[in-house]
């Protein structure tokens, strides 16, 4: 679909039916909307689309940097969402993604269902924290930008968040790395540094604007970091729950795939908390 000049991929999981409300699930940094596909063993209802953010996946990479930032990435989900005729819609969002989908579900809560947060924060509310990150992003940048992809997913891989990753079967171990690696540097590294925690607006005094929207907290036990950032987040958010997943951690959707699947069901199924 093209939004304003960038082309945007939209991955539909499912056969779309304009009669059945819609899922739309946004994915995290590295990541395309490939990442979802353990959705199509969930039975939902819903018709499911994820689409592929930009700079990642087959979403325009080189376009102009305000086309990264979290006002133009808002009113891009917008407009595709108004094009498709989606008047409102249950929203998902993993890690980078969550951000967007929460930003949005704060922006527009009048056309959210549900929304559905996996291992996702409202960003840093300390201006040094801000500024150590954007420092940090930066650097990741200059090492995608000099050294190339293959050199920053070796690295990527490697990072404490994705630590319990290493456990799982070694096809699941290969699919996400080849999904890392056929990133564009540049896309990555313009996501980093238009589009990264340390620069995006802390959004912890806006919560109380998702208007009683239901929000749905999903973390797993070993991803210590985020189970603290969800719970602080459930004593903000009027209507929402906190769901752990035993024995997973940053990314639940790849690490138990049918367990995901089938909360995601029971959660649109369901009337919120």
């Amino acid at each position: 679909m093209d939004v304003k000049g960038v082309t945007y991929f939209i991955h539909y999981l499912t056969e779309f039916n304009p009669s059945r409300p819609t899922l739309v699930c946004l994915h995290g940094f590295t990541g395309t909307s490939a990442t979802f596909d353990c959705l199509n063993k969930a039975r939902l209802s819903h018709n499911i689309i994820a689409i592929d953010l930009i700079g990642h996946g087959d979403t325009s990479v080189f376009v102009h940097p305000y086309r990264y930032t979290t006002a133009s990435q808002l009113s891009d989900l917008d407009w595709i969402i108004s094009v498709l005729n989606l008047e409102k819609i249950d929203l998902l969002g993993y890690s980078m993604g969550g951000r967007l989908a929460l930003s949005y579900a704060i922006k527009h809560s009048t056309k959210i269902n549900q929304l559905i947060l996996e291992s996702s924060s409202p960003g840093l509310s300390g201006y040094d924290e801000r500024k150590k990150r954007r420092a940090s992003d930066n650097h990741l940048a200059c090492l995608l930008i000099d050294y190339g992809i293959e050199n920053f997913v070796d690295f990527w891989g490697n990072i404490p968040l994705f630590e319990t990753q290493k456990k799982l079967p070694v096809l699941t171990q290969e699919t996400i790395r080849n999904e890392r690696l056929s990133q564009s540097p540049y896309g990555l590294a313009m996501s980093l540094r238009y589009f990264g925690t340390g620069i995006q607006p802390p959004l912890w005094d806006k919560l109380s604007l998702l208007n009683g929207v239901p929000v749905a907290l999903l973390v797993g036990e070993y991803d210590k970091k985020f189970v603290s950032l969800a719970n602080q987040m459930a004593e903000k958010i009027s209507r929402s729950r906190v769901i752990t997943f035993s024995k997973s951690g940053h990314c639940i959707h790849l690490e138990k795939p049918n367990e995901f699947a089938e909360t995601i069901r029971d959660i649109l199924i369901s009337e919120g908390p």
